[in-house]
């Protein structure tokens, strides 16, 4: 009897493993048919949904990501020179200056990383090129993101002085090339800003400016003039 149950038990098992081996082989290779046999134009995003009927498992979406485990500012926000500014921030600008971004160069944005694979913009700063020198403008924060990241990674931001200081004085590192790089500022929080980061006072009421490069001070007022000369920017 035990002899017949063992011979048996042990039919079924090497029946069911054969079974089990046959379906895999059998829906690996409908994956591969599928692949294979979609439409020249298709990509492998569209014939791997097609494969999907194969029980193909779908990936996990990045908003069900934890919040990265950051140990300073750098972990989790990173500044980036982008060619097309209304591609990312174009309804954060408008929301702020109720106008397009500016369509020509210098974009810089700061993102945030909030999971492994979760980047969002949180911040934008334009530097347009004159003569050999640059002018900033058209910084804005996303306050309400800002607002909605975790608490330790809010205190990383804050303890490093904030997006825009972060973002300034990495944008201002990067151009440090240009004999001088000048704002523009009438609101006294961002003049703190400012100030922080590396502009100084140049005698002008709103213009602030970082040299980069030893000057006289002939040189140096003539170029202040010329920027004054802009007006607002």
């Amino acid at each position: 009897m035990c002899r017949w149950f063992n011979s048996a038990l042990g039919h079924q098992i090497s029946h069911s493993l054969a079974l089990s081996l046959f379906d895999r082989w059998f829906k690996a290779a409908r994956v591969e048919s599928t692949i294979a046999n979609a439409p020249a134009n298709a990509t492998l995003e569209t014939a791997g949904a097609v494969a999907g009927s194969a029980d193909l498992a779908a990936p996990r979406l990045d908003v069900d990501e934890p919040p990265i485990d950051a140990q300073s500012v750098r972990d989790i926000v990173r500044i980036e020179e982008i060619a097309d500014a209304e591609f990312f921030v174009g309804d954060l600008f408008r929301r702020r200056f109720g106008t397009d971004p500016p369509d020509f160069p210098n974009h810089y944005v700061a993102f945030y990383r909030h999971g492994r694979t979760r980047y969002l913009p949180v911040g934008y700063v334009h530097f347009t090129p004159f003569e050999d020198m640059y002018l900033g403008g058209g910084m804005v924060i996303d306050e309400r993101l800002y607002r909605r990241m975790p608490a330790a990674h809010r205190k990383l931001v804050k303890d490093a002085g904030g997006i825009a200081e972060t973002m300034l004085r990495e944008t201002l590192a990067r151009l440090s090339h240009a004999p001088a790089v000048w704002g523009y500022v009438g609101d006294k929080q961002a003049e703190e800003v400012d100030l922080r980061a590396g502009f100084r006072h140049t005698g002008h009421q709103y213009v602030v400016v970082v040299w980069n490069r030893e000057l006289s001070a002939e040189e140096k007022a003539a170029r202040l003039q010329r920027v004054i000369a802009l007006g607002a920017f």
